[in-house]
């Protein structure tokens, strides 16, 4: 008996032995990786260090860079003539053209000096509707041109400022494309707008596209007034944005697509970065109707970071209208869906039917099946549509339609009755119960103030103890 126990006892202070060592050897490997974390955080803090200094050091390049110009061109004079009116009508040119040229060449001058000089600004080179260009602009074209080209610098130094440039313009010739496309390849915006009161050609489109894909600044792109009536205009926008790394806004405004063209650029604008698109005011003979089932779904699923879409006061049809909800049923990355407040193309009917993708309110399965990723923005309806879904996560977006309902039957007193036909009743009370509070936190609109339409939850409560007869309870 004494040797088994002494046995025992040298089996047990053995294991007790071995588990020490092992703890030992345990806490050695904490120490050590302790002591990594201390040299990798020591070296986390050394890089960050340095790139700080690097940050300091390029910012003040930068500086150096924009102080040496707006030093030498403090004493810059204007190296063009600036004609007169008399002058341009001795030229040939009536008092209206006379008029157009000398404001053009006045403002080019004025944007150039202020351009020499460093001022922020946000550029813009524009033409009355129906005027034209003419010769006499060239040389002032190109000086603008030349400045544009140094103000990159100003940009660079500003680094924290967003800036635009607008062309509202087109009927340009090329030579005056080519100056204005060379300065603009080497001086990156992060707005650019192109506008157009005419038809343009498909070098044009190039010179945009070109403008697009050097610039990789670039956050917004602005394109109006368009005539998009080719497949190689098409091809030639949506391959720039595609390729585009940065783009994150698009919008075509009052753009000319002709008859089955807008399918195209459905189809072919696949953009990796695009969070927002506007595709608006086309008016009727666009092409904006026609659509087939699949196009907008298919354009949302191969954009899945778009956020944003503005369809406002667009000619769709009904049928378009239809392919439009059913692509938003399932569609779980659209933050925000909007049409025009007055828009003449979107029927009552139309208008019910959309707002049941986001809240359909006939009972509360339908309410738990809807949309509750999109904010939609429409015509002002008999229920306003547009305060659900306004949360990010969408469970609060759906217990704030289940809550409304529960509010809207406790109205007409209403709830169990439902219920009832849901087949939920008396023995469901306690889960009811439990939910009341968590979704009744979630009824506020914006101003944090509860919704007018949506009753407290003791009211809900009180109801269904009150009609499933449990008096010891709501007595």
């Amino acid at each position: 008996m004494d040797s088994l126990r002494a046995e025992l006892q040298s089996g047990l202070q053995s294991r007790v032995d071995q588990l020490e060592y092992e703890c030992k050897m345990l806490q050695r490997e904490c120490n050590m990786l302790k002591e990594k974390q201390l040299r990798d955080q020591a070296k986390i803090s050394q890089l960050q260090g340095e790139v700080n200094a690097l940050k300091k050091f390029s910012q003040a390049k930068r500086q150096a860079k924009y102080l040496d110009v707006v030093k030498k061109n403090e004493n810059w004079k204007y190296p063009q003539h600036v004609p007169g009116f008399d002058e341009l009508l001795s030229l040939g040119y009536d008092r209206d053209q006379s008029w157009h040229a000398l404001r053009v060449i006045n403002k080019l001058k004025e944007v150039t000096l202020e351009m020499r000089l460093g001022k922020r600004l946000d550029l813009t080179v524009d033409r009355e509707q129906d005027s034209y260009y003419n010769e006499e602009m060239m040389p002032h074209l190109k000086e603008f041109a030349d400045a544009l080209t140094e103000y990159r610098h100003t940009i660079d130094y500003m680094e924290d400022e967003t800036f635009s440039f607008t062309l509202l313009c087109a009927g340009l010739p090329s030579e005056v494309l080519d100056v204005l496309q060379d300065a603009l390849q080497r001086t990156h915006f992060h707005d650019l707008c192109f506008y157009s009161n005419e038809i343009v050609g498909l070098s044009y489109i190039n010179f945009i596209a070109n403008c697009i894909t050097a610039d990789t600044r670039l956050k917004c792109l602005s394109l109006g007034r368009l005539t998009l009536v080719n497949t190689r205009k098409i091809d030639a926008l949506c391959a720039a944005v595609n390729s585009h790394d940065s783009l994150q806004c698009l919008r075509l405004t009052q753009t000319v697509v002709a008859d089955g063209y807008l399918r195209e650029i459905f189809s072919k604008l696949k953009s990796p970065t695009l969070r927002a698109m506007e595709l608006t005011e086309h008016g009727t003979g666009s092409g904006m109707s026609n659509l087939m089932p699949d196009d907008i779904s298919d354009f949302l699923s191969s954009n899945p970071s778009l956020r944003e879409l503005d369809l406002r006061w667009n000619p769709f049809n009904e049928q378009d209208i239809v392919y439009i909800a059913d692509a938003l049923r399932n569609n779980n990355s659209l933050r925000k869906l909007r049409f025009g407040f007055d828009d003449p193309y979107i029927l009552p009917h139309n208008w019910y039917l959309l707002a049941s993708i986001v809240f359909d309110q006939t009972s509360l399965n339908s309410a738990y099946d809807s949309n509750h990723h999109c904010h939609m923005e429409i015509s002002p309806l008999t229920y306003p549509i547009d305060k659900f879904n306004m949360y990010e996560d969408p469970i609060l977006n759906r217990r704030k339609k289940i809550y409304n309902i529960l509010s809207t039957r406790n109205r007409n007193q209403e709830n169990a009755a439902y219920f009832e036909s849901d087949g939920i009743g008396i023995k469901h009370m306690p889960q009811i119960l439990a939910l009341l509070k968590p979704f009744s936190e979630h009824h506020l609109i914006e101003n944090g103030s509860k919704d007018d339409a949506e009753v407290e939850p003791l009211s809900i409560a009180y109801e269904l103890l009150r009609d499933w007869k449990m008096p010891t309870t709501w007595t």
